[in-house]
């Protein structure tokens, strides 16, 4: 097996890294120097600075999807690490996360007909032993001569050093005693913690091995640490499709290179039915139109493919009884074949060792519960049909990674062949798709991977939660149907006339499109060569560019700002603009101008005296009622006190409470005269009052103050507007890249890469809307204050929830809100609607409601901006 264009430029960065620390001899200096060469500097922009976390020993990873041979790249990589950096004893250690993987990977390597032993076999010279623990235990193959004169590799799971078993491992052992004797006199022996001197993980530790961690996101506790630590290792290097925080990724390829290179089906379609029985028996009828295109591509390529379906169902239904058992029964009354059928969970294995990809095997359909266990792939999978309950919170995330190789990592014949297939009857449509572009996050897939099709015949659509049709999806039928798996009625006859019944027409229009659909994806992907390995690294600093697709429009635009004239100096006569800040407004504020009318003061509203503190059990803060003594305590101190001292004890606690930026924005001076003002206006019962509930009264004079300070900018805004003083000018760019710290992928047209996840309610059906509009181009989520966003900095630094550019060429300023909020979202309102008269035909503001909008120019509610804005 000859490795991909995109495997070899991952090994070329693996190499070019090697090579840069063993001329260093020091990975933060080496990962410094190795960023730099490709214009990136660890600790800016967003690239995180190398984390060293083995005690100087380097440690780097690379990010590759699943599907994309990751273990490959891994067997190829020890030749360029052995060369870059050689040692006399020539030790590799594998790990491994699973018992599952361990043996695979085991039986793999050890098969001379293997591509991976045969990659090994390559590059050594066929002086190849693989080992496992056991095998390390009895010192077979692993002496003073052996390491010297043959590439040792031990391939072990995360536990082959922890838990009672693993302590073997830390024991004496007579049979490496000769082994560790040498390392004693060659000065190579590292004394382990808790480890006798001719223990496995000494003898190991002496040969200070390159580690290689296969799926090193599962990986990241301290004992896994120690245990990296305690191996003593020359290099670490990590495989994974989803890096850590903190990981320091070198190298990654992308999902569109893995599609290019023909190693997976893309994109995954996902299809949602009217229910369960439609579910079921379309899977089956998919399943037999796509294994009749197969026997066809064969004639043509010679290369056999028997298309499978996964149904994931439930463990138990509401009878307790067991639903996968059920589904099992219904198919087999549907006249398939029982050995076609098999039942696939942590209790029941009816596959067994059956080899899924050899001509003999008759397994058309595995019906598993909540997951696969990791390393189970099957590229014959190629129908993903969920079965599990409206109710159920089983995800089909666990289990979408399970459809994604390509067969025979080969381009088929038939379009149809190269890609994946999901049918859903979920109630939620949505929550779905949400899952099933998690579960492709979770092994390096995206957002862009996914594509939503056509949906089965069904009743006439509801309306959305927002008042809209539900995306163009078929709604979900009336509810009777209950939260069992109700299969009467479930005819798989249909599926054995391609011609005969709505639903087999159904399939048909599937089978039909899925050309369309791949080709479509193809034509998006664009080039992709080896320069793109380099997006998105620094590993946890979750960097995001700019989409290909959108950039050029984003790239263009100057979106207006509010600049104010600032005055050259003594030595100057020329003028300056420069972005107004509100405290460029806030300047002649002074609180002793104003009456303390608007401060509202009633201790009979004001909650309990309350204690933030850290919790006993962790480092958090939690929020507890005061303790009774503690209570009584603070009542006889204040009690024992005149009522000066209360007043002024009450004046100090007061603004000690307030927030210190609060305090800086409006100088503790005058905020200490201004609190003076109200508490000289309490009577002496609500001065006690006040004194258990200071919290109470700071919140209302910091709600007056404001107040006070918003009228007072507004107006000064207006002022400085007529006198020519503030000016819109074309200011603001997008910057090319963000870091998300909660990256979302899981809509289409975003701007970036990844836009912020930390949305809910109507933020999310807003981003439904813009994703799903065929008159947006791209969208963007502003969070609010984060450096480089955008902001309407008027009289209040708004930012708006949301940019969109429309398809004619408006960029749109999207302000969303559950509810009116009163004089906050009106003042926002005037802002924009104020910003977006000035801008000109260019730009609109839009403040949109869920339900009930503002009766004021540029407000709407969710539905009328779909229609009437988006329309």
């Amino acid at each position: 097996m000859e490795l991909k264009q995109y495997q070899r430029d991952v090994l070329r960065e693996i190499g070019r890294f090697a090579r840069t620390y063993a001329m260093t001899r020091d990975a933060a200096t080496a990962y410094g120097v190795f960023m730099n060469a490709i214009g990136l500097t660890p600790g800016q922009g967003g690239v995180e600075r190398y984390r060293d976390d083995l005690g100087g020993a380097p440690k780097v990873c690379v990010k590759v999807p699943t599907g994309g041979g990751k273990t490959f790249i891994g067997a190829s990589a020890v030749r360029v690490l052995t060369e870059a950096l050689p040692s006399a004893a020539n030790v590799v250690v594998w790990l491994v996360p699973r018992r599952e993987i361990l043996s695979q990977t085991i039986k793999n390597m050890r098969n001379p007909e293997h591509f991976l032993r045969m990659a090994l076999d390559r590059d050594f010279g066929g002086r190849v032993e693989v080992l496992d623990k056991e095998d390390g235990l009895r010192g077979r193959s692993f002496t003073a001569a052996t390491v010297g004169e043959q590439l040792t590799l031990f391939v072990l799971s995360y536990d082959s050093f922890k838990n009672k078993d693993g302590r073997r491992a830390y024991a004496e052992n007579s049979a490496l005693a000769g082994l560790t004797a040498h390392q004693r006199d060659a000065g190579t022996a590292v004394e382990v913690d808790g480890a006798d001197d001719t223990a496995l993980i000494t003898a190991l530790a002496g040969t200070n091995p390159i580690v290689i961690v296969d799926e090193s996101h599962r990986a990241r506790s301290k004992l896994s640490l120690d245990m990296l630590k305690n191996l003593n290792p020359r290099f670490v290097l990590e495989l994974t499709a989803t890096p850590a925080r903190g990981a320091n990724v070198i190298a990654q390829a992308t999902a569109r290179q893995l599609k290019a290179e023909e190693m997976v089906k893309l994109p995954v379609v996902v299809y949602r039915r009217p229910d369960k029985r439609t579910t079921i028996s379309d899977a089956v009828a998919l399943q037999r139109r796509l294994e009749a295109i197969a026997e066809r591509d064969e004639g043509r390529t010679g290369r056999y493919i028997r298309p499978i379906v996964l149904f994931q169902a439930e463990r138990r239904g509401a009878e307790g009884a067991e639903t996968y058992a059920k589904l099992k029964a219904k198919l087999v009354e549907g006249d398939i074949p029982e050995e076609q059928v098999a039942v696939r969970t942590g209790d029941v294995d009816e596959i067994g060792g059956a080899d899924l990809m050899a001509r003999d095997c008759p397994i058309r359909f595995i019906i598993t519960v909540e997951a696969l266990a990791e390393g189970w792939d099957c590229p014959f999978a190629y129908v993903l049909a969920t079965v599990a309950n409206k109710s159920s919170q089983v995800s089909v995330e666990q289990v979408v990674g399970r459809v994604l190789r390509q067969p025979h990592a080969a381009r088929a014949g038939a379009r149809s062949l190269n890609i994946a297939y999901v049918l859903t009857a979920s109630a939620d449509f949505d929550a779905t798709l949400t899952q099933v572009v998690d579960g492709l996050n979770g092994v390096g897939f995206s957002r862009e991977d996914v594509e939503t099709a056509g949906t089965a015949p069904a009743p006439a659509p509801r309306q959305g939660r927002a008042g809209l049709p539900a995306s163009g999806l078929a709604a979900t039928p009336d509810d009777a149907e209950g939260d069992d798996l109700d299969l009467d009625g479930l005819d798989l006859s249909a599926s054995d006339n391609a011609g005969a019944g709505t639903e087999a027409a159904t399939v048909d229009d599937i089978i039909a499109a899925s050309g369309d659909i791949e080709e479509r994806f193809e034509e998006g992907a664009g080039p992709e060569g080896a320069g793109t390995l380099l997006g998105g690294l620094g590993g946890g600093s979750n960097v995001y560019g700019m989409r290909t697709e959108a950039a050029g429009s984003a790239a263009s635009l100057a979106i207006p700002q509010f600049m104010v004239r600032v005055d050259g100096g003594i030595f100057t006569d020329d003028e300056t603009w420069k972005p107004l800040d509100r405290e460029d407004l806030l300047a002649d504020f002074r609180l002793s101008k104003y009456g303390i009318n608007q401060v509202s003061i009633n201790p009979a509203t004001f909650s309990e005296a309350r204690e933030v503190d850290l919790a006993a059990d962790s480092d958090e803060y939690r929020i507890r009622w005061l303790e009774d003594d503690v209570r009584k305590n603070m009542a006889m101190l204040f009690a024992n006190m005149s009522d000066e001292g209360k007043r002024e004890s009450l004046k100090a606690l007061v603004l000690k409470a307030m927030a210190s930026q609060f305090k800086n924005t409006f100088g503790s001076a005058q905020l200490t005269g201004y609190i003076a003002r109200v508490v000289d206006d309490m009577d002496s019962p609500v001065v006690d009052a006040c004194l258990h509930s200071v919290g109470g009264v700071a919140r209302a004079v910091t709600d007056a103050v404001r107040e006070l300070a918003d009228d007072f900018c507004e107006e000064r805004f207006g002022k400085l507007l007529s006198r020519g003083d503030v000016r819109l000018a074309p200011e603001y760019r997008f910057p090319e890249s963000f870091v998300q710290a909660n990256p979302m992928t899981s809509y289409d047209k975003g701007l970036y890469e990844a836009e912020d996840g930390r949305v809910d309610g109507v933020e999310r059906r807003m981003v439904d809307l813009l994703a799903n509009s065929s008159r947006v181009v791209w969208w963007h989520r502003v969070v609010e204050r984060k450096p480089g966003e955008f902001s309407i900095n008027g009289f209040v630094n708004h930012y708006p929830d949301f940019l969109a550019l429309r398809d004619d060429g408006v960029l749109m300023a999207i302000e969303t809100k559950g509810e009116h909020l009163a004089e906050d979202a009106k003042r926002k309102l005037r802002l924009g609607t104020r910003w977006s008269d000035m801008a000109g035909a260019g730009f609109g503001y839009f403040m949109v409601f869920e339900r009930e909008a503002l009766d004021e120019a540029n407000a709407f509610t969710l539905a009328e901006f779909g229609s009437e804005i988006l329309g």
